[in-house]
């Protein structure tokens, strides 16, 4: 298989949503009490759109200063 390749950084202060918002997008669930995330986290859906196959990488970041840096790349 041929797939285009996306990166979706999300970037945020802590206790925001973003692993919520990962969760709920690549595993459809949802939970009140969600753990910190320490250092990164991430996870791949497939999806199709207009006949091409695109892989879509989210990855979620602890929201401390020091991954600030990403959203510069």
């Amino acid at each position: 298989y041929f797939f285009i390749v996306f990166v979706v950084v999300l970037i945020g202060d802590s206790g925001v949503g973003k692993t919520n918002f990962l969760t709920r997008y690549a595993w459809d669930q949802f939970t009140h009490e969600s753990r910190t995330t320490i250092g990164i986290d991430f996870a791949c859906r497939d999806v199709q759109h207009e006949s091409k196959k695109i892989k879509l990488q989210v990855w979620d970041t602890a929201g401390q200063e020091r991954f600030r840096v990403l959203a510069h790349l």
